[in-house]
């Protein structure tokens, strides 16, 4: 467990350098957990980019598309922050993003598909498997070929045929290899080959947002180069196959730092069921509403309104009054006293 009060505070200085949210997502990647990872989005104030922290030994291709569009979808920008394991699946959500930061003790793994084995509990098996085995009894098959035609032409001294020398080299591949190529199942095989096909389509509907691979043949390399499913993709392979794979900056690594070793290892088994998914970052306060001005439209009104009164009539003049006035004029119209 780290502290997540430190953390806030190191991830509020990386937040405010990219106008990032940081989420924090550690364990397996699973249906269940991207529902999670989208709810937290989706129920947030967003910034406009967002920083994923990513540890995880992989999971469900499925879910990891789902983690990708929906961060992709919410967010102008998508980076992604590696600073321990993040394999197979984790591989898959990195397309999502533009930038990728990957630590000194960050790795990717390649993206071939795991596909539980048969009669076993638990337990996985790379669905390259098949047709590495296929591939190698190919090889196999076609050097006990060469070897027996040449053993029997030289150790007969060429009085048996090429033709029927070869027909028995052939005969003696066939009896050979005939057991194993028993054991491959045809369904197994196009099983594997379309588990292989989603996890690609992925891939390209990610990039085709990010435009994080250098090419069509780095993802090509993702789903079925490499040899092993553990094979290590650090920051300098990674640059082989991504635009943009930087280190990380000083307020990652500082991160990294409070985060320990939740930052580096997957949660054990026992705990990899409640993979630690959260958002780091403070999230944004509520904007402050001002007080609204009248519209143009309801000036108009307003002004309509007052222009639209009748004008006020001059007030009636009393009895008094009149009389008055009367007395008034007849002073005014008489001569002034002492005139000539």
């Amino acid at each position: 467990m780290f502290d997540e009060a430190k953390a806030a505070g190191e991830a509020d200085k990386i937040a405010t350098a990219l106008d990032a949210d940081i989420l924090f997502y550690n364990g397996e990647i699973t249906f269940a957990n991207s529902n999670r990872v989208i709810d937290l989005v989706c129920g947030r104030r967003r910034r406009k980019n967002i920083l994923l922290i990513l540890i995880t030994p992989g999971g469900d291709p499925d879910a990891a598309f789902k983690i990708g569009r929906a961060a992709q979808a919410q967010y102008d920008n998508v980076s992604l922050y590696v600073p321990g394991w993040c394999k197979s699946a984790g591989t898959l959500i990195a397309l999502a993003a533009s930038h990728i930061y990957v630590g000194d003790r960050g790795e990717l793994g390649p993206m071939d598909i795991q596909i539980a084995k048969a009669d076993e509990i638990l337990e996985m098996g790379s669905g390259l498997t098949v047709g590495s085995a296929l591939t190698s009894l190919q090889t196999t098959a076609s050097k006990m070929f060469l070897n027996f035609l040449l053993t029997i032409r030289q150790d007969t001294g060429g009085s048996i045929t090429t033709r029927t020398a070869a027909e028995l080299a052939s005969s003696m591949v066939v009896k050979l290899l005939d057991p194993i190529y028993r054991q491959i199942d045809p369904m197994k095989i196009g099983e594997n080959s379309r588990a292989m096909s989603i996890t690609k389509n992925y891939g390209l509907r990610l990039n085709m947002r990010s435009r994080t691979l250098k090419d069509t043949q780095s993802l090509e390399f993702l789903v079925s180069g490499y040899p092993d499913h553990g094979f290590v993709i650090d920051r300098t392979e990674a640059r082989l196959l991504f635009n943009q794979v930087l280190e990380p900056t000083s307020e990652m690594v500082g991160l990294s730092e409070v985060l320990g070793k939740d930052g580096v290892m997957p949660l054990p088994k026992a705990e990899n069921r409640v993979p630690r998914i959260q958002f780091l970052s403070t999230e944004l306060a509520p904007a402050r509403t001002k007080p609204s001005k009248p519209s143009r439209s309801a000036a108009n009104d307003l002004q309509r309104t007052a222009s639209a009164k009748p004008a006020r009539k001059p007030a009636k003049k009393s009895a008094v009054g009149r009389k008055l006035n009367g007395h008034s004029g007849e002073r005014s119209a008489r001569p002034a006293s002492g005139a000539s």
